[in-house]
């Protein structure tokens, strides 16, 4: 085979060390600058989208954060080999024979074993070099399968969207179970079809293959040929267990970088902890104080400080797209009035929104519940996103420990009402 190949293949595949140490340092650049865009969209999506579909998003976010942690983690992995491998190279250039039997720094016999256990340089140079463009090859058939459970999450939220437009939600989740079902179970029978003794069946021999294949060109798209010839070279070269501790190994270390970035914002994705949240001033943090927060995203109500010197409360509520349709309950719907110029009608807007703010607020400090509370709406005063300001009296308040309480008709599908508890010392 390999005389068949033309000799610009030939001097490409000898040189592919260029194009993967480019490669390679541009991919490293770019996963870690992709974290700060994760984590944004993590964000906005909170601020965003009802309880259902962050529960969906829920499941992709961990998944995206594993994958973007596998990136980074294999990326400098292989770079990291390179720069040994560059540097045996070189080695290899200077002192060809490599260990030097001639030298009288040791003693024959112990000579004698650095030989036997170090030979040849070059042949150590050759294998690092193959073990570099393999996990290159493996990145790269990664970035594939990524891209296609990205297309299958997304693809499924259209789908669910549009279904809920004609299916009830029940329906439309039992629809999500059995694509996941049909898809893992469709896996696992061509994966077994070619484990162990039921690889030779006559059953195996005629639909083992046929299986995998449908497999991979409706889960991997136009990436299939591309993820085939990648994955399968290197299962039929190396041995299983190499395969399958090489790929847990990956994982698990990906999965330790991950799961701390993770955790930050699963609270707010789960209907239930996002309901916990801050609903006792023992549970409150850095996130409720704007002195604290430093450049992040405002996701939880906040005051100015946790100590108030001034002579007011400055308090301000995200808008929660999850909370939609228990503020239209409340609410109702504003009318467009197609007779108004657009500003006119913002300006309608805006107020109905203000008046919405107090009727579905209630703001308390100290248990004692605020009466008129003068919400302002604002759409780009923190971070870009919509929310609700307003100012209260601190003259009032006595000098030392208080606690101001933000309760709304959201629930997210449990017994006790949604509420916010942000504790302060006004001096």
């Amino acid at each position: 085979m390999e005389k068949n190949k033309p000799d610009w293949l030939q001097a490409l595949e000898a040189q592919s060390w260029q194009a993967e140490l480019i490669a390679s340092g541009l991919a490293i650049y770019g996963s870690l600058s992709m974290g700060i865009y994760i984590d944004s969209f993590a964000e906005w999506a909170v601020l965003r989208f009802s309880d259902r579909i962050l529960s969906i998003l829920y499941f992709f976010m961990f998944y995206i954060y594993i994958a973007h942690a596998v990136l980074v983690i294999s990326f400098i992995t292989h770079l990291a080999l390179r720069i040994l491998w560059a540097g045996i190279l070189g080695l290899s250039s200077v002192y060809p024979t490599g260990i030097n039997m001639e030298t009288k720094v040791y003693a024959a016999h112990f000579k004698d074993s650095l030989k036997q256990e170090f030979p040849d340089l070059s042949k150590y140079s050759m294998e690092l070099d193959k073990l570099c463009s393999m996990i290159f090859s493996i990145l790269c058939a990664m970035i594939i399968v990524l891209i296609s459970i990205s297309f299958w999450i997304v693809g499924y939220m259209i789908l669910s969207e549009l279904l809920l437009k004609i299916a009830p939600e029940s329906v439309v989740n039992y629809f999500g179970f059995a694509l996941i079902g049909f898809l893992l179970l469709y896996s696992i029978i061509g994966g077994l079809l070619t484990q162990g003794k039921i690889k030779d069946s006559k059953f195996a021999k005629k639909y083992a293959y046929k299986l995998n294949q449908r497999f991979g060109k409706l889960f991997y798209f136009f990436g299939y040929k591309a993820f085939s010839y990648i994955t399968q070279t290197i299962r039929t070269n190396v041995t299983s267990k190499l395969f399958f501790f090489g790929m847990m190994g990956i994982l698990f270390t990906s999965m330790l970088m991950a799961i701390p970035r993770f955790q930050k914002i699963v609270p707010y994705y789960m209907p239930k902890l996002y309901v916990d949240l801050n609903g006792h001033e023992s549970r409150v943090d850095k996130a409720s104080y704007l002195d604290k927060l430093e450049n992040a995203s405002i996701l939880l109500p906040v005051i100015q400080s946790e100590i108030i010197k001034e002579s007011y409360i400055k308090l301000y509520i995200p808008k929660y797209g999850r909370e939609d349709e228990i503020i239209s309950t409340v609410c109702g719907e504003f009318e467009w009035n197609d007779d108004l110029a657009t500003q006119k009608n913002r300006e309608l807007q805006n107020a109905f929104k203000v008046e919405c703010a107090g009727k579905y607020y209630k703001i308390s400090i100290d248990n004692i519940t605020l009466k008129n509370v003068d919400f302002q709406y604002r759409r780009n005063l923190y971070n870009d996103k919509e929310g609700y300001l307003t100012y209260i009296n601190a003259d009032t308040l006595k000098v030392g420990t208080h606690s101001i309480k933000i309760e709304s008709a959201y629930n997210g599908g449990e017994e006790t009402s949604f509420q916010r508890e942000i504790p302060f010392y006004k001096e």
